[in-house]
């Protein structure tokens, strides 16, 4: 066994002893009494890293008391008409992400769907069709899996609806978008996707899903891609972050 896999495996062996899977809080290990209840303990339900108050009614960030739309999304509206993001990317809730997207937590799918179907039933929007933002098929291979696939699986059964992962595609590897500003997001995912079957969203209220909300410009760009052919369009993601 190379050194590599065997460093992979202890990792994840070491995981699965702190976060069971349906036994302990996803956030931090805590022991815990119903999963499909809950899947977080009641210290972890006190802390500030759920998305609560009030939110820009676009983008889901949260603005001050009796404002409606942020300062972003005031100057920069999305092709999107809202996005949904029950966590803050932060703490505990940012940790139990990472582990999600790149330690192989594949359980974390499930409650974080939940988390995200209880934010949209919160709006009572009805959505046709789930389209994952797709990753790069080197990427992909990489990592093992899409992240946003497996939340689009599990929400799709929640939400009774289809889910479709190749309904979208991503044409060209890009840069890592976490040390970009906005402006440079953009230009990174300039012509980035393609629309591979339009017939999927025609007429369709269209759910796009990711893990992280930032900037909202990948979303933006897989939204362009279904504008002409969708009917409604929105996003969703389990947490929402901010550029600093």
């Amino acid at each position: 066994m190379k050194f590599q896999e065997f460093l992979k495996k202890t990792k994840k062996f070491t995981l699965n002893i702190l976060f069971p899977e349906k036994i302990k809080c996803i956030f931090c290990g805590a022991d815990i009494d119903n999963f499909e209840t809950r899947p977080y303990c009641d210290d972890c339900a006190k802390e500030d890293f759920f998305n609560v108050g009030n939110r820009c009614m676009f983008c889901d960030v949260k603005i001050k008391k009796h404002n409606i739309v942020c300062d972003f999304c005031g100057h920069n509206r999305k092709k999107f008409e809202r996005a949904f993001c029950p966590l803050i990317y932060k703490d505990e809730a940012k940790n139990s992400l990472l582990r999600f997207k790149s330690d192989n937590a594949r359980y974390l799918a499930y409650p974080f769907a939940k988390l995200i179907y209880k934010r949209i039933q919160e709006e009572n929007i009805d959505i046709d069709i789930i389209i994952p933002v797709p990753m790069h098929e080197k990427s992909r291979r990489r990592r093992g899996y899409n992240q946003a696939e497996l939340l689009a699986v599990e929400l799709a059964k929640l939400m009774n609806c289809e889910t479709k992962s190749n309904v979208v595609i991503k044409e060209k590897q890009t840069k890592d978008q976490k040390a970009l500003n906005y402006r440079d997001r953009l230009k990174n995912l300039t012509n980035c996707f393609r629309l591979k079957d339009k017939e999927a969203i025609r007429n369709k209220n269209v759910l796009i899903i990711d893990d992280i909300l930032t900037t909202g410009a990948t979303m933006n760009e897989v939204a362009m891609t279904m504008q002409p052919y969708a009917l409604h369009i929105y996003a969703a993601a389990v947490a929402r972050d901010m550029v600093e």
